[in-house]
């Protein structure tokens, strides 16, 4: 019988090489097009013009009154700082409420230390025609040394003047309002530790809603609730035009050395809304955070956030309330996911099984076997090593030749956006060559197995101890296992199915995955370049599919060959 060749001639070959090339190209193309349908989360509403008598909150509005006390440094004890108090009060007077200030001597610190001098908290009320409690909002206006505080904190002071002023232009809302404008809040938390330890209006509040800054810019995005945040969640997601959450943030919050007044609100037992923006980290804590830096849409969604909130919950029973915790997070724009923590557990098993199942899938097929998962895992591992450790070396290699503008390259984004695009692109091409090689020596399916199964113990681990953070790994995977099942059965006799299949599943991962690693790289910044570089290599998982289609040979028989081989060589 005559032996059937499996050689190539040179003209098949580079049709081969032609297609893969083709291949990846329009892979790239939909990557780009994903990242960007993803990052419409992250659009920001128009500002909209000064106007007085609208009954909208306005950006240039709550920019006047920027431009009158956001103007120079003012902290705790400095005359400036006395100053901005009789502003306030006069603002606040003029717009028609009665202020107050509330004076403490000697106040806690929120780590227990004694604050030696006095701190001015400034607070108003707004009574309600039927209140079942009161809802307060609150912002702090002192600054550090050296800052004017135009976006930490007097953007969310200037939000709530102006939306002081719609609500005394409105029809009366049902419940209390009350502002609280806190003091010593970046000297420990002061005016909120006495706020609720002294004045008699902690006891009515029902919700507080603060509102905060850690950057210059970004979306106003909710970061913190309470455990039980059932109805915070659902009535949030109602009554903002805009509503960014996501829940996995405030399990990140919690290992970050940051605290805000609403730490204090919740410890006396409040339930809470916490809102922040976080772009251009260079314009915080520093001179660059001036009414120049600030971000006039930043500003415009915070007071949306803050006026709609005060609006909705403000003719809400209060009293009413769903005593469940909730995972959330944004998908396509405004649209935000819920479901209850409960099922987190349950779905856990599900992806556990999915997994198991498509191992025995793939093993009976031949394509897959428990030491070539196993060598694939490492593989996996490995390369988010590497990933780790390049990331760290291109760091401190910036850090010497920038030495002079540090600060620069870790925060302003700038700066940062394109050197971590431009690192994330070569991260991805080493791996994609790694990829490649080691899915010619223990095959393609193998190494994708392998890398989902460092995802699977993700899922596992998030579930169990991080819930509100398992969305991250759980649908990813979920849908990454599903095109997986469908490439095990077409791999090989249908590559166009077989592209489209691997394309359409990676816009899934993608659309889900990548505005969580961007919201991760702004919190974090570049100077954390080895872990951020470690995660990118935790997505590229996804891109093995797509590596391995790259690898098939032109026949079918050839194929068949090589995978049949490698089964045999490795099944156990």
């Amino acid at each position: 019988m005559k032996k059937e060749s499996t050689e190539t001639s040179p003209s098949t070959r580079f049709g081969a090489f032609f297609r893969s090339v083709l291949f990846m190209f329009i892979l790239l193309i939909v990557i780009s097009m994903t990242v960007w349908i993803s990052f419409f989360q992250f659009r920001l509403p128009q500002v909209l013009p000064l106007n007085i008598k609208s009954d909208q909150f306005s950006a240039m509005n709550a920019l006047k009154y920027l431009e009158n006390f956001a103007i120079a440094p003012h902290p705790l004890g400095s005359e400036e700082h006395d100053r901005v108090r009789d502003y306030l009060i006069s603002s606040l007077t003029n717009l028609g409420v009665s202020p107050q200030i509330q004076k403490v001597d000697s106040p806690d610190s929120a780590w227990g230390v004694k604050y030696n001098g006095q701190i001015e908290n400034i607070l108003a009320r707004i009574p309600g025609k039927d209140s079942s409690g009161a809802i307060m909002v609150s912002a702090h206006y002192d600054t550090v040394e050296g800052s004017a505080g135009a976006a930490d904190d007097g953007s969310s002071v200037a939000s709530i003047l102006e939306t002081v002023r719609i609500i005394m232009q409105s029809s009366k809302l049902k419940n209390d309002v009350i502002i609280l404008i806190t003091d010593g809040e970046e000297s420990g938390l002061l005016g909120a530790q006495a706020f609720v330890k002294f004045h008699p209006w902690a006891d009515d509040v029902r919700l507080a809603l603060n509102f905060e800054a850690r950057g210059s810019g970004g979306p106003s995005i909710l970061f913190e609730t309470n455990s039980m945040n059932g109805t915070l969640v659902t009535e949030f997601i109602k009554s903002v035009p805009n509503p960014i959450a996501h829940s996995f943030i405030y399990d990140l919050y919690k290992f970050m050395p940051n605290d805000t007044d609403l730490t204090v609100f919740k410890n006396a037992g409040m339930y809470g809304l916490n809102f922040a923006f976080f772009e251009g980290l260079n314009a915080y804590h520093n001179s660059n955070d001036n009414i120049e830096a600030l971000s006039l849409n930043s500003l415009q969604h915070h007071g949306e956030n803050m006026t709609s909130l005060v609006q909705h919950f403000g003719n809400m029973n209060l009293i009413d309330s769903k005593p469940e915790k909730l995972v959330f997070f944004n998908l396509l724009g405004k649209n935000v996911i819920t479901y209850s923590e409960k099922i987190v557990l349950p779905i856990m098993a599900i992806i556990i099984l999915g997994y198991i199942i498509t191992f025995f899938h793939g093993y009976f097929r031949e394509k897959l076997s428990l030491r070539g998962t196993f060598i694939g895992f490492l593989i996996f591992l490995f390369t988010i090593i590497i990933a780790y450790i390049l990331g760290s070396i291109l760091w401190k290699v910036l850090l010497i030749i920038n030495s002079e503008n540090t600060l620069a390259f870790e925060t302003d984004l700038k700066i940062t956006n394109p050197l971590f695009v431009l690192f994330i692109g070569v991260i991805l091409i080493i791996i994609s060559l790694l990829y490649r090689i080691f899915s010619l020596k223990i095959g393609g399916s193998n190494l994708v197995m392998g890398a989902y199964f460092s995802w699977l113990l993700l899922v596992i681990i998030t579930s169990v101890f991080f819930k509100g953070s398992s969305y991250i790994f759980v649908w990813p995977l979920f849908f990454a296992l599903i095109g997986l099942n469908i490439q095990l059965i077409i791999k090989g006799f249908n590559l166009l199915i077989n592209y489209m299949t691997t394309i359409g599943f990676i816009f899934l991962t993608i659309l889900l995955t990548a505005p969580i690693l961007y919201l991760i790289y702004v919190l974090l910044s570049l100077s954390n370049m080895g872990l951020l570089l470690g995660l990118v290599s935790l997505l590229s998982a996804f891109i093995i599919p797509a590596i391995d289609i790259t690898n098939l040979k032109v026949t079918r028989k050839t194929n068949r060959k090589r995978e049949i081989s490698t089964v045999e060589s490795t099944r156990v």
